[in-house]
């Protein structure tokens, strides 16, 4: 595929990011028409880190907290479906049909899950069919806590990403480097060569597996550097910006979990839907999933998980391959 270039900024309601460039290529109101390749690839940032939002105003004169980052642009009522809808968008008005997956678990836990990296199994055997048995606002609480104590992590992931904008699922598996909320980076081994690099000032995004370009877009404080940590996003606001349900609990990688599912109190949100796997043991997320305004699909999996793991700082960073075009090519960075 040829290389995207870039266009001048977009104009109109939306804030522009750092570089104007990068708002044109990765939010979804632009006032030109974009080339198919500009489309896709603006929909796949978007499937995999959220609408790249624009920074937060400046505060008040006499305000000098910063404002938490505000859920942007993403936002419908909740839907009631299959947990795992593949394919085309349904049509407006009209909630998607149940699509039937021979892969997941029997409802009674009959049916043995494969819990190995690389595979997304959409809902683990459960253990214990009680929800509503534990005081949910308390876990969320310990969760954020456990997550926000954090200094490093590492974890074997797998994630699958349903688009229907796209019309595609696709499937990954690696390791989840992280550090701070703004150094994060994901190693794919499948696809082999993909990966996410945040560097503390710029999140680069390099899929050599559909085609041979560097995406960059430089972090802001606030939203941007939220949508690099998703967890301590997630978490940060579950109390605050969602309803919270107990469903039970279930079980990932041996490690028993009590579900909680999210509902946005206000809409438009960030995410729409949102259920999170929390080790009953330890409090930290083993799973998450999230579904988008476009309602794209991101399930993530993080097993084993390595809390405090020691990591090379050479991780969170940085160089394009030679000879790869960076789209856009005026961004700074470091």
């Amino acid at each position: 595929m040829r290389p995207v270039r870039p266009r001048p900024p977009c104009s109109g309601g939306l804030g522009p990011l750092a570089a104007g460039a990068v708002a044109c290529a990765l939010m979804l109101a632009c006032s030109a028409p974009d080339s198919a390749e500009v489309a896709e690839a603006r929909a796949r940032i978007e499937a995999e880190f959220g609408r790249r939002d624009a920074p937060p105003r400046p505060a008040a004169a006499g305000n000098s907290a910063a404002a938490e980052d505000t859920p942007a642009g993403q936002g419908e009522p909740p839907v009631e479906e299959a947990d795992d809808a593949v394919g085309a968008a349904p049509s407006e008005g009209q909630a998607p049909a149940p699509t039937p997956d021979p892969e997941a678990p029997d409802p009674d836990g009959s049916r043995p899950v494969d819990e190995k990296p690389g595979r997304v199994d959409d809902e683990p055997g459960r253990v214990d069919d009680e929800p509503g048995r534990v005081d949910v606002d308390s876990l969320l609480a310990l969760a954020y806590s456990a997550h926000a104590s954090l200094e490093r992590l590492k974890a074997a992931f797998a994630q699958r990403i349903e688009n229907p904008l796209l019309g595609r699922t696709r499937e990954g598996r690696g390791t989840w480097y992280q550090e701070g909320r703004d150094r994060f980076r994901m190693e794919f081994d499948e696809p082999a060569g993909d990966i996410y690099v945040a560097d503390g000032s710029c999140l680069w995004l390099y899929e050599p597996s559909l085609h041979d370009q560097v995406v960059v877009s430089r972090l802001e404080e606030g939203a941007e550097i939220g949508s690099v940590d998703i967890l301590g996003r997630l978490l940060s606001q579950a109390r605050t910006t969602y309803d919270a349900v107990d469903e039970g609990t279930g079980e990932i990688g041996g490690v028993e979990t009590r579900i909680v599912s999210l509902t946005p109190r206000e809409l438009p949100a960030r995410y729409v839907e949102v259920r999170l796997w929390i080790g009953v043991p330890d409090r930290y997320v083993r799973r998450f999933r999230i579904r988008e305004e476009n309602r794209t699909l991101r399930t993530v999996t993080l097993i084993p998980l390595e809390p405090e793991a020691r990591l090379d700082p050479a991780l969170f960073t940085y160089a394009p391959p030679e000879g790869v075009p960076v789209f856009p090519d005026d961004v700074r960075c470091g």
